[in-house]
């Protein structure tokens, strides 16, 4: 049975690029939004496309009852469609995704879940199908500062497999790059369990996002960005569009094949510009955080997965134009402080600080677009400037000073209709690829 256009949809999260971008391009397309948001003080939830704000249990007080509340909103708002927006909201969707199995969930399927959520299981899929990955492995017990600056050389990567796992889903896995034997022993020391982590040797390059929408395993719709800048370890704060290069798309064609994918995902690369050398770093089966370039592009990546989960319909493979860039404001300018305070020569530090500051300049005349500052829906931005000063009171006062929105009430519904799900609830936002 196809659902009408504007049947509600759920979206999971609150933070300022994946979520936003997600919930904005939903409303516009007449969708009823509604939101289960981790933080209620979030500035993303002033956006004007939110229609109804759900609350529910925080997972670790009471997993039970976050899944209950979970199906009751569900039934009673008559969902179309449920869109995730971070790994702690998949995951626990992933493992309990039979006492869901009535909703549609935005998740990819069953079988692509371990390859592509864990970035060990992603580089033995790499292994078998000739995608070429950073040299490295799991962290032993055995390895020593030492012994792995002899065997990769510095500077190295230490990541954890996963960045979310169910029994942490409160806690980040933080992505350490470290230059020196001193930095390894000490990233070393702090980690409780080595099996969770991978090292990997620093491939030379640039990164680059392939971001698809696919269908039983074949690619509908992709999209290339590369990073004009990123926080070490973290994610893009400026980024620019990109004709496809052939080498990566098949790449990303082959992994999606393999494991039947449906769903959207996207495809980190490091890319040597010089030499044409590129290997895959990781996948993200979710919406990324640089969701606002395509959409921005005529991509509607939310809207073309709707169609394809609720409707049955594929829509033809939209074009884009490329060197077109976009940044998040406040990410950006925390990223390019880090700049001004490095080692970076003083004509480039100069060059970034005039173009970071004439960035109205750059969106009045089309040459880069913007996250968050978008001209019908300013409230997010805005108040996501104001919190800065204090993140916390302001952001209270700041949503208190909004037009009220609808907010559902907690559901308590009777245990005797629950089952056990790892909700999706975190107190801060986290870095998103």
């Amino acid at each position: 049975m196809k659902v009408a256009a504007r049947d509600p949809v759920l979206v999971i999260g609150d933070e300022m690029r994946i979520f936003l971008a997600v919930t904005r391009a939903l409303g516009r397309a007449g969708h009823e939004v509604h939101a289960a948001p981790f933080n209620r003080d979030s500035p993303a939830l002033a956006s004007r496309y939110i229609s109804v704000e759900h609350r529910v249990p925080l997972y670790q007080d009471d997993p039970e009852g976050w899944l209950a509340a979970l199906r009751t909103i569900l039934r009673d708002n008559r969902i179309a469609l449920v869109i995730p927006t971070c790994d702690r909201a998949i995951l626990p969707l992933h493992e309990h995704r039979d006492a869901l199995a009535g909703y549609r969930l935005a998740i990819p399927p069953q079988g692509a879940m371990t390859a592509l959520f864990d970035k060990e299981r992603t580089r033995e899929l790499c292994a078998r199908l000739g995608i070429p990955v950073a040299e490295g492995g799991r962290l032993s017990s055995d390895d020593t500062a030492h012994s792995l600056a002899e065997r990769y050389g510095l500077p190295l990567i230490v990541k954890p497999r996963r960045s979310f796992w169910l029994d942490r889903m409160e806690t980040w896995g933080r992505v350490h790059v470290v230059d020196d034997v001193a930095a390894l022993d000490k990233v070393l020391s702090e980690i409780d369990d080595r099996s969770r982590y991978l090292v990997e040797k620093r491939f030379d390059g640039c990164g680059v996002g392939v971001s698809v929408l696919a269908s039983d395993g074949r690619i509908l719709q992709a999209f290339q960005h590369r990073r004009l800048r990123e926080g070490r370890g973290g994610s893009s704060s400026y980024r620019v569009s990109e004709t496809l290069n052939e080498g990566l798309l098949e790449a990303c064609r082959r992994v999606c094949g393999e494991l039947g994918m449906t769903g959207v995902c996207m495809f980190e690369f490091r890319f040597n510009r010089d030499t044409g050398e590129w290997i895959l770093i990781e996948t993200n089966a979710r919406f990324w955080g640089s969701m606002s370039l395509p959409l921005s592009l005529g991509v509607d990546f939310p809207n073309l997965l709707y169609d394809l989960l609720v409707n049955g319909q594929v829509q033809a493979s939209r074009p884009y134009p490329a060197d077109v860039r976009s940044r998040n404001f406040v990410l950006d300018g925390r990223n390019l402080a880090s700049l001004m305070l490095g080692k970076a020569p003083l004509v480039e530090k100069l060059r970034e600080l005039r173009d970071f500051l004439i960035q109205p300049l750059s969106w009045a005349t089309g040459r880069e677009r913007s996250d968050s500052f978008v001209i019908d829906d300013l409230r997010p931005a805005l108040w996501e400037c104001v919190t800065l000063l204090n993140p916390g009171n302001l952001a209270r006062i700041g949503r208190n000073l909004l037009p009220s929105k609808p907010v559902a009430a907690p559901v308590t519904p009777p245990l005797a209709d629950t089952h056990v799900v790892e909700p999706v609830v975190a107190t801060e936002p986290q870095p998103q690829n």
